[in-house]
Formats: structure tokens, sequence, C-alpha cells
């Protein structure tokens, strides 16, 4: 039997690291106060496509279920969280909630992604201030710092590229959408292969768009490559205030960069998006996005951002687990009660054990356990003095300590075991 096409079943070390990464995420969640919410994960196609219009059903599961009514899975937590936001009227604002779990997505499968994937996600609903967008920034930067994953965060905002793309084009509104989208792909594609694509344009125009889309550093740094009419925007003065407010707060891996634009068309204000080593491919990414909720029948504003779990799972540096993996291993039957009792007592503290309930020989427990941490093995001669063999398995050394020590605290095996 097999999966339908983009979809995996999720195990072993992926599966420790998205419990790992939701762990930190749920943590830090309730540090910064965001309220924990699980949308939905079905909704009515009229809400789905509230964010991106009728064409957002190439990219969705969407189908008619036994009553006929035309629904979809859900493709980010955004939509559900909004939809609640602008329902719950009686809910104080600011109003902040926090998602963690999966999505689905109909689009070619990529690396780290498939069709069903991980998000994490906060939002904040209410009156716009740009201490939410600062705020959004901070929590970002400290998710990533407890990983730990070094990254950078990009940011920018909207209309920055937006006035000066209305004026390369003499006021001409209508190239903004196809500009943006064009700047959008710098990430991947040669600025070249992009003139040619947006053909029905000023190719000089389309370069020199792109040439300023690649303005990046610090404010002292952009701020001379600016076009005036960017300079003197109002947008200018609130995203560099905004690095000054996170500078403050102790974060320094924040930076200007007027190519982050996010492609989606509803953004209205501050954009930004996090990336690893690999310059090509966002971790997370975010934003303001005021005019949603008013889709919705509540004209409040919006922020928030979200990070691809998979993604992150995969740029940690090893592989992360919900803690130290003991085996508990028995040189025979005769110690099987011995070794079962150490067991319980370990697991009654929270280790993670395993244990044989097989009736393996030892040489094949050992097999089983390479990809533990620590093995404990409980033989006829160490118990007749009440000891036990303690053997790191990443280390390859051996040392023997006491049955009822290690028992009454995993501690004593010498490597931290929560």
């Amino acid at each position: 039997m097999t999966l339908p096409r983009g979809m995996k079943d999720i195990r072993g070390a992926e599966l420790d690291g998205i419990a790992y990464v939701r762990e930190r995420f749920e943590r830090l969640a309730a540090i910064y106060d965001y309220e924990p919410v699980w949308p939905s994960p079905l909704e009515l196609i009229s809400t789905l496509e509230t964010k991106s219009g009728p064409a957002i059903r190439d990219e969705i599961y969407e189908f008619k279920d036994k009553g006929g009514r035309e629904v979809g899975l859900r493709f980010d937590f955004t939509m559900g969280l909004t939809r609640l936001a602008a329902a719950d009227l009686s809910a104080p604002l600011p109003a902040k909630m926090s998602s963690f779990g999966g999505v689905f997505r109909y689009d070619e499968p990529q690396k780290n992604r498939y069709r069903y994937f991980h998000q994490w996600d906060v939002e904040i609903y209410g009156r716009p201030h740009p201490s939410q967008d600062a705020e959004l920034v901070e929590f970002t930067a400290r998710l990533f710092e407890s990983l730990p994953l070094p990254v950078t965060i990009r940011l920018s905002h909207r209309s920055l590229m937006e006035s000066y793309i209305r004026e390369t084009f003499g006021g001409d509104a209508s190239a903004v959408p196809d500009m943006l989208r064009a700047v959008d792909k710098l990430q991947k594609r040669h600025p070249d292969d992009i003139v040619s694509e947006f053909s029905g344009y000023d190719p000089g125009k389309v370069r020199h768009v792109l040439e300023t889309a690649r303005t990046r550093g610090s404010p002292s740094e952009a701020e001379p490559h600016l076009d005036p009419i960017m300079r003197e925007s109002p947008a200018w003065s609130g995203i560099t205030a905004i690095v000054d407010s996170l500078r403050a707060a102790g974060i320094r891996n924040v930076q200007i960069d007027l190519g982050v634009v996010r492609g989606l068309d509803y953004y209205t204000g501050m954009v930004f998006e996090v990336f690893g080593h690999d310059d090509s491919t966002a971790l997370a990414g975010g934003g303001r996005y005021d005019m949603l909720p008013g889709a919705f029948g509540r004209e409040i504003g919006a922020a928030g951002v979200a990070g691809g779990v998979e993604r992150i799972v995969s740029a940690l540096d090893r592989p992360r687990t919900g803690g130290e993996r003991v085996a508990v291993l028995y040189a025979n039957d005769r110690v099987f009660g011995d070794a079962a009792r150490l067991a319980a007592s370990l697991r009654r503290s929270g280790t993670r054990v395993r244990l044989d309930i097989a009736g393996r020989p030892l040489k094949k427990q050992m097999g089983t356990a390479r990809d533990c941490d620590i093995a404990v093995i409980v033989a006829p001669r160490e118990m007749q003095r009440g000891e036990v063999i303690v053997r790191d398995m990443k280390r390859g050394t051996e040392r023997t300590a006491s049955y009822r020590d290690v028992a009454d605290d995993p501690r004593v095996l010498g490597r931290p075991v929560p």
C-alpha cells in the first residue's frame, strides 16, 4: 500500500524534532501571553477564499462534504484565527493568539515540505500599533534563540517598494502588484530571468526596481541607497524605529531588506522573513495585514508570523529529542525482574526508557540500543555487589554505578536526563 502523492508518515528523529520545536514554541508563547487556540482543520471554501480569492482552490484540498457544502482543509492558521477574532466581539483587544499543528497545501512537494506539514503561528488583533510589530519580530528572534538556531531576520515595509514602483512607472499603480511579485522572485531567480518574465514592462524600469530591492543592511547602511520618496516616507521611520526598539532589547540579528515584500497581496505594512544558513529558503515570515479582518466583517488591525516546522528541524545542527533516551538491558532472564524494576523507577522520574520485552539475548539488545544515549546493563555478577554497568553509547565508555542510586536519581548516570 502506498500514500497519496505529497504525503508521508512521520516518525523517529523527525517526530522528536517536531515535538522539540513545539515544546519551545508553546513555552515561549505562554511567556508572551498568547492564548493557545486550535482552529478547525476544516473550513468553508468561502472562508478560505477570503485570503486569496477563487484561485486558492488550485492550491488546497477542497471538496464537497456529504451535505453538499463546499469545504477545504486549512492551508495555514491565519484564516481560522482571523475568522475567530472577527466573530468574537466579546474578546478584549488586542487579542493575542497562538497555534501549532498540521496544515495542507496541494502544491508541488518541496525540500522539507510535503503537502501535509507543520507550522507554528502567532497573531495579534486590535488597533494597529508599532509595538505590536516589534513584539512579533522579538518573539520570532527569541524562539530561534531558544532552539538554538542562528538566523537573520530581514525587515521591510510594503509601502516602501510600492511607492517606489509607482514613481518609477510614472504613477501607474497597476504596475505595483506585478512588480512586487517580481521582487519576491529575487531570492531564487536571476534578475535577467525575471526581466524576461515581465516582458510587458519597460526592461530598464524593471531592472531599477530589482536593483533597489537588493538594498540590505542596518538603517544607516541602507538609507543612502534609498530614493527620496522612500527616505521621506513614514514607513521608513516606522521600520527604523522597530529596529532601534529591537536592538534596545538586545536583538541584533535584524536588518533592513527592501527585497522582502511577501508575495501575498493582503500584506499592508511591516513585513519580515527569517533565514538560516540557506539564504534561498525562509524558515518563517509574517507582517501586518490590516485589511483581512474587514473581509470577515470586523475592521480591526491584524499582524502575525508563522514558521515552517519541518524546515526548522532540518536546519538544526543536530537532532533534537525530548530528553536523553536510556536503554535498560539485562544479561539473562534471571535478572530481568531487576531490570524491569529499574526501568519502572526511571520512567517514574520522567526518563525515556527502552526495555527489551521480546526476551532477546544481550547482544541483540545492545544492537537495538545503538540510537540511545545511555545503556544500563543489569548482570548477575554486578548485581551481587548491588551495581549496574553504565555505558555511554555516544562515547563508548563504561563504568559501574549503584543500582539503588540509579533507581533513585537518574542524574547519577552522568548526563542530563530530565
